[in-house]
């Protein structure tokens, strides 16, 4: 070790889809001894705030990054979530029209550290100089990719088992890897199809904790326990949506066509679980709409029917609220819109949040009309927010972090820069899930993830393992704040574009 690190090595190690309430209390029941016994000999916190939108891209993208989406070109990651229409700012026109990015799909996946684009990067390209491993990481830019003999969880912890214990079946200098980052995407499956109260979904947790004590017993027996960090994360938490509606038969009735990028033509393209992310047609498909265009939007469907679109979509059950960014935003300053509805006299109402500066930098300004969609005015810590001034992303953090859309202010900026962003954002906040992906109606299972309520924005956040670690509970933490934490431990110093910082900072 270094005089300036505490250990040699790091492992992170992140369970796609745990509600951090859900794996504390599975933890005081004793039902995940192993990483029970990581968090009380180490750093831990049962309140850290993910990334909005609460879905696995971009929040395990950001983890392990350590920033966020934002404008790109200049600071932050490419990928705004799972889905996306490859738009670019100012628009490049050409032979080819945006495609869209599926994250589901394998072919896609395969570029997923490409899209990240340069102006942010990996754990491993943060951490000087050492050998680098992923146990099927899908952001392993940097590092070396093994793919588990099976997609179980066992088979991919084992897999960061078999190099500690003969690190020269893949480094030819012999030495264990400097960092580690093994994905655990079976969780997240299971939560989906069966929920987070289901006993497999709950057995799965109990296994990986159980391939987590293998690990362990590997590090102590080759020797590197002393020396090692384990971190361990989730991306995002979930909920149960109250009901399942085929929005499908709507949008056909509206005259709404499905965008094909092979041949430029068509109306939209969205994405929708409870949340829903509508890119529309511009003066074509390499340009984002204005929102005249948005107010006054003619179909491709025979008769050319005109549309509001935003009275359009106010009418999809169970819409609570809407963003939308202002026609003269910058990526260095701009408005973003949040529109929502008087629930008993139907007034369309408005907050706005305003943005200037990018990654570590930026600061936003939330202000409510009457109502306060958030309620932030409601309690103290927000409510001094509410001052009639920007704030830095660690401030909402501080201010919001024990209520309903902590930090959202900050986070809907930083989705909204992105060129490969939508143009309008709806959200239910669990009255409905839609199902609906790029044409048609995939999914009728109620467990989701997306919204900006706690119960989908809350992660457990872990680290522990070597003796040297302090002991720290944090009253509240980010996902950001994991990279560079581990890269401190390590005695590595974050990339500029990180956002996060060292939990120790807080203390």
């Amino acid at each position: 070790m270094t005089r300036t690190s505490l250990v040699d090595q790091v492992i992170l190690i992140l369970i796609d889809d745990v509600r951090a309430s859900h794996f504390f209390d599975l933890i005081g029941k004793v039902k995940l001894p192993n990483i029970a016994q990581i968090a009380e000999n180490g750093i831990f916190s049962q309140n850290c705030i993910t990334s909005y939108p609460s879905i696995t891209y971009p929040c395990y993208t950001n983890i392990v990054i350590g920033s966020y989406s934002g404008y790109y070109p200049i600071e932050g990651s490419g990928i705004p979530m799972y889905h996306w229409v490859g738009r670019t700012d100012p628009p490049s026109e050409g032979k080819k029209f945006p495609i869209i990015r599926h994250g589901g799909k394998g072919s896609h996946i395969l570029k997923f550290n490409s899209d990240l684009g340069p102006n942010c990067q990996t754990i491993f390209e943060q951490a000087g100089n050492g050998n680098f491993l992923s146990s099927l990481n899908l952001f392993n830019r940097g590092s070396v990719l093994i793919p588990p003999i099976e997609y179980t969880t066992q088979s991919i912890l084992k897999g960061v088992e078999e190099i500690y214990k003969d690190p020269k079946k893949i480094f030819s200098n012999k030495e264990v890897p400097k960092v580690t980052v093994a994905y655990i995407p079976k969780t997240d499956d299971l939560m989906h199809h069966k929920g987070f109260d289901h006993p497999e979904y709950i057995t799965e947790l109990i296994k990986c904790d159980k391939a987590i004590g293998s690990l362990i017993e590997t590090l102590k027996n080759t020797g590197y326990f002393d020396s090692t960090a384990i971190g361990i994360i989730s991306d995002h938490g979930n909920y149960k949506a109250e009901n399942v509606y085929d929005i499908g038969p709507y949008f056909e009735e509206k005259g709404l066509k499905q965008y094909l990028p092979r041949k430029g033509t068509g109306d939209f393209d969205v994405s929708m679980g409870s949340v829903g992310f509508f890119n529309f047609r511009g003066k074509d498909w390499f340009h984002h709409p204005t929102f005249n265009q948005l107010e006054e939007f003619i179909t491709s469907s025979p008769g050319g029917g005109k549309l509001n679109l935003f009275e359009t979509l106010w009418k999809i059950p169970g819409v609570k609220l809407m963003y939308y960014r202002d026609d003269n935003n910058t990526p260095d300053k701009g408005v973003i819109y949040l529109e929502h509805r008087d629930e008993k006299t139907g007034k369309k109402l408005k907050d706005i949040i305003e943005y200037e500066g990018h990654g570590i930098n930026q600061k936003t300004r939330y202000l409510p009309d009457s109502e306060d969609f958030y309620k932030y005015s409601e309690h103290e810590e927000s409510a001094r927010l509410l001052d009639n001034k920007h704030h830095t992303i660690d401030a909402w953090l501080k201010g919001t972090n024990q209520i309903d859309f902590p930090m959202i202010v900050d986070q809907v900026p930083r989705y909204f820069k992105n060129p490969r962003s939508c143009d309008i954002i709806t959200s239910t906040l669990g009255e409905y899930f839609f199902g609906y992906e790029h044409g048609k109606t995939m999914g009728n299972d109620p467990y989701s993830h997306d919204i900006g309520l706690k119960k989908s924005m809350k992660v457990p956040f872990i680290i522990g393992g070597s003796p040297n670690i302090p002991r720290l509970e944090l009253s509240y933490c980010k996902s950001t704040d994991m990279v560079p934490t581990l890269l401190n431990l390590i005695g590595e110093k974050p990339h500029y574009s990180v956002v996060g910082r060292s939990v120790f900072d807080y203390s």
